[in-house]
């Protein structure tokens, strides 16, 4: 014969580990004007304008090249993007 237990037996909640943020899925740009490639400019501040390196043509703000949807309609420049 088996008993009850006189307490109720307890268990561990296990909580799954969250999954890693997304990396962003634009890291290369390519200037409009000369076709260029401009990596993502992560050191300016957000008011700074963005020039690429080979034509020194403005591309845009900064803050338009961050985040996870860039404003792709401001910026003078198209993103690559990787798989």
């Amino acid at each position: 014969m088996v008993d009850k237990p006189s307490r109720p037996i307890l268990r561990l909640k296990l909580t799954p580990k969250p999954p890693p943020p997304p990396e962003p899925k634009v890291k290369q740009w390519r200037c409009k004007p000369c076709g260029a490639l401009i990596d993502t400019p992560m050191t300016l501040e957000d008011d700074e304008s963005v020039r690429c390196p080979s034509c020194n043509a403005r591309l845009g703000l900064a803050r338009d090249f961050r985040g996870d949807d860039p404003n792709t309609a401001k910026v003078r420049a198209r993103p690559i993007t990787t798989a």
